[in-house]
């Protein structure tokens, strides 16, 4: 899970977070692209793609709560409400993306596995 600090205490890290979920969106697109044009996105991509829509829903929650504690008329008001318009923006591109993915997604494919290497002695 990726660090969330409170809406109202540091909007330059949400920005930085959205920005990173902007890079994430961009991917998934590319994905649902590639899948409608007949290539299966791996379970991998799918799972981020749904982790990104969880954690911008989240996000909103947190930037609402903030908004409804700081003042309208203090700078910060206007940063979150253009925080909350991008991570709108980002949370119906990541939503598309991951309607189409989920849909063509055939086998889950594992994460990475450890392979264990065994030392031989000359001996054998």
């Amino acid at each position: 899970m990726l660090f969330r600090p409170s809406a109202d205490q540091n909007l330059s890290a949400i920005h930085a977070m959205l920005d990173a979920w902007n890079v994430e969106a961009d991917r998934f697109r590319l994905a649902a692209m590639a899948a409608r044009g007949g290539e299966t996105p791996s379970s991998l991509t799918v799972g981020a793609a749904e982790e990104a829509h969880e954690g911008l829903m989240a996000l909103l929650g947190e930037i609402d709560d903030a908004l409804e504690r700081v003042a309208p008329g203090s700078p910060q008001f206007g940063g979150l409400l253009q925080a909350q318009m991008m991570a709108i923006a980002l949370l119906e591109s990541v939503g598309n993306s991951y309607d189409v993915l989920d849909r063509f997604v055939t086998e889950p494919v594992g994460g990475p596995h450890r392979i264990a290497h065994e030392l031989r002695t000359a001996a054998e």
